[in-house]
């Protein structure tokens, strides 16, 4: 699956064995086996554990360039 992150100010950091993605008021967790590549669209925050933790599971970044 791919992970979309395009809430404006959500946040995805590593937790475990999984990505934890945090928008508003909701929280949940994917696990790294059912991610293969995420997809950011908007201004997030992303941690540097989640960046390495993806790069380490060899899934595929995409960044939106903003102009």
């Amino acid at each position: 699956m791919q992970l979309v992150i395009n809430t404006y100010g959500s946040y995805l950091r590593k937790k475990g064995n999984c990505f934890l993605v945090r928008k508003e008021d909701e929280v949940f967790e994917v696990s790294v086996t059912n991610v293969d590549s995420i997809l950011i669209t908007t201004a997030a925050y992303i941690s540097t554990d989640a960046i390495k933790f993806a790069e380490f599971k060899d899934r595929v970044y995409r960044t939106h360039r903003y102009q």
